[in-house]
């Protein structure tokens, strides 16, 4: 069998099987490539994670940021609905206090007032001038009497 090894038969002596030689600087520089591929794409990978976790932490942050507005909404909407209440309360005490008759009834029985008599009320007439402006020259003070015609000239 030994011989049937060494023996080359039919057509693979056209064909023999040849060793290129191959540049040593070529295979290097080919290694050094790879190298350099390896690493960038394990800088991509990285760059890619890091800006993952960016995008994840400010899509917390936003969401943090809803979730506090909605917080905020929700106290003032609670504050308005008391607000209103109150303000219902405060309108059924004015209607209360608008009543003549518990005026009335405040003012005789807890402020101790009397009801007026007409025997008790004094009628004025006020449509006639009761004020007399008596004009004496010679005992009035110079300094008003000087107002008074500065005041006069200038209006």
């Amino acid at each position: 069998m030994a011989n049937e090894e060494i023996m080359i038969r039919g057509n693979t002596v056209l064909a023999p099987s040849r060793v290129p030689y191959v540049n040593r600087e070529n295979e290097k520089k080919k290694k050094i490539k790879k190298i350099n591929r390896k690493t960038k794409s394990k800088a991509l990978f990285i760059r890619n994670i890091f800006l993952a976790f960016i995008i994840g932490l400010t899509l917390i942050g936003r969401y943090s940021a809803i979730y506090n507005m909605q917080q905020q909404l929700n106290s003032v909407k609670s504050n308005i609905n008391e607000m209103n209440k109150e303000n219902d309360n405060l309108k059924v005490e004015l209607v209360k206090y608008n009543n003549l008759h518990y005026i009335e009834d405040v003012a005789t029985n807890k402020l101790h007032m009397i009801s007026p008599n007409r025997n008790d009320a004094i009628y004025a007439n006020i449509s006639k001038e009761t004020i007399i402006s008596s004009n004496t020259g010679a005992n009035s003070d110079s300094g008003t009497s000087f107002i008074s015609k500065m005041v006069k000239k200038i209006f």
